[in-house]
């Protein structure tokens, strides 16, 4: 059995068939919007996290997750290269200067 009608017989089948084994135009329907609006929404959430590089909805979750990661990791290592260069080298900073240049950040 091919992978889709696997995932046919054990996800789809009892949301769209009637009991006699006929398609039920309706709740095919519905299956479908529900699906146009989770694909739409994922695709934006996509694009979000990972700064427009990653668009397509049908794209794993694992590279979603590792591309969103990158991106964190990016910006961590650009705020402390910032927070470094604000202190200067071997300078000391008041906590309350670094809390007012954070809150600015």
């Amino acid at each position: 059995m091919e992978d889709y009608e696997k995932t046919y017989e054990e996800f789809w089948k009892n949301l769209v068939e009637n009991p006699d084994g006929t398609l039920n135009k309706d709740a095919i329907m519905r299956e479908l919007f529900d699906f146009s609006f989770v694909m739409e929404n994922v695709t934006k959430v996509y694009c979000e996290i990972t700064n427009n590089r990653i668009s397509k909805a049908n794209t794993y979750a694992e590279e979603i997750i590792r591309e969103y990661w990158n991106t964190v990791e990016g910006h961590m290592q650009l705020w402390k290269d910032d927070i470094l260069q604000m202190i200067g080298e071997g300078e000391t900073i008041s906590y309350e200067e670094l809390k007012k240049f954070l809150d600015n950040y």
